[in-house]
């Protein structure tokens, strides 16, 4: 009897899922009204951890891009400067085992070309982890995960999706 609760809780452990949470702080919000007019145009990364791949900037521009077309569909373009200041990749082994999160924290700024103001303003901070297989199956893709969830996380603040 003992012996059928130990496979189901192995059974378990091995298709438990992933579990994704933000926090952090808005600085600065956009009024919704503004918001529902506004666009992403540009986006520049200014700061990048060291302990991510050759291509992240790559991946970075386009996993945001791709969040951003999604929920900021307004005429009026914003620049979108974003500092990455933590990218913490999850132990595949430990998320196996006891659960394991990717990180990524850092400052996301909507300004507005035409004057150079300030118009958003958030610290965000996304964790995507849980255990089991397919938990460390899902975070051998770290950068694309999180800079995607980074992009959800100016969807959500900036323009309510």
């Amino acid at each position: 009897m003992k012996l059928q609760y130990v496979g189901a809780a192995m059974a378990a452990l091995c298709v438990s899922g992933c579990v994704s949470s933000g926090s952090g702080d808005t600085i600065l919000a956009m009024p919704r009204e503004q918001a529902a007019r506004m666009s992403v145009g540009q986006i520049v990364l200014s700061g990048r951890p060291d302990n991510v791949s050759a291509d992240f900037d790559q991946v970075f521009a386009t996993q945001i891009r791709e969040e951003m077309d999604k929920c900021a569909k307004g005429t009026t373009p914003l620049r979108l400067e974003v500092r990455i200041t933590e990218f913490k990749r999850a132990n595949p082994a430990m998320t196996f085992l006891v659960g394991d999160s990717n990180v990524i924290k850092g400052q996301a700024v909507l300004i507005d070309p035409a004057t150079g103001q300030k118009v958003a303003d958030f610290d965000i901070a996304r964790s995507v982890g849980g255990g089991g297989l397919i938990a460390a199956a899902g975070m051998s893709q770290a950068e694309e995960q999180m800079t995607g969830a980074f992009g959800q996380e100016i969807c959500k603040r900036a323009f309510g999706a």
